[in-house]
């Protein structure tokens, strides 16, 4: 079953959509605003995003962007009741798999999402596998997948990234800007939000490979 985020502003359209997607046997989660959902992105593994393009704190194409920085392998959908070639252009530009007017008829975009969701995923990664030898850690990245000690650790989508970029950048100085630039696409992150993150992997994954770095962040200790 394909899981779906929804993220419209527009609470009839939302409620219809979801309720129409449900029927046809999908997973659906909806958010109202784009704060939450970069929040369920950032907690969920999604096969396909749905977004209005005019949201209130960030547009739909920049979420849209965001979610494929999380997730490369997401697809993506924006949804507009007032398109333009420009903004169409800039979605294309950003990635997204799909520019819909919302004057469709719902029929129509079901069987778009359809479409979109059995299209062929082409990811971009050479290495499928990254690996600590000094932590007995692995990282694959086309399952998401990370192993630790021969055991499945379950981490969520913003963690696993994380440590992706840490394992492809060993022994490098890292500021809390470059892990939001790297995970989150530059959008707008309260610094300290790493902090937590940092912990929470840190304990999961029963590491001490990242170590703090005084006034600049993080680093990811290989020893040889």
């Amino acid at each position: 079953m394909s899981k779906i985020l929804l993220v419209e502003d527009n609470p009839e359209y939302l409620k219809l959509l979801e309720r129409i997607l449900t029927r046809h046997d999908y997973d659906v989660d909806t958010a109202d605003n784009s704060i939450t959902g970069m929040e369920m992105l950032a907690k969920n593994k999604y096969d396909l995003l749905v977004s209005d393009l005019y949201l209130d704190t960030v547009d739909g194409i920049k979420l849209t962007a965001s979610a494929k920085n999380i997730d490369p392998d997401i697809k993506t959908i924006i949804l507009t009741g007032n398109p333009a070639e420009s903004t169409e252009m800039e979605a294309l530009m950003h990635d997204v798999d799909l520019y819909l007017e919302k004057s469709k008829s719902m029929n129509l975009v079901l069987k778009y999402i359809e479409v979109v969701l059995n299209s062929r995923t082409i990811t971009s990664n050479k290495d499928v596998v990254l690996e600590s030898k000094s932590q007995n850690l692995t990282v694959n990245l086309k399952t998401h997948e990370v192993t630790k000690d021969d055991e499945v650790i379950d981490l969520t989508p913003i963690e696993f990234h994380i440590i992706q970029m840490f394992l492809e950048r060993k022994n490098e100085k890292l500021t809390r800007e470059d892990i939001i630039e790297t995970v989150w696409g530059g959008m707008e992150v309260v610094p300290r939000i790493i902090d937590v993150h940092i912990k929470n992997i840190r304990d999961k994954l029963n590491i001490f490979a990242i170590v703090t770095v005084r006034g600049y962040g993080y680093k990811w200790n290989e020893k040889e």
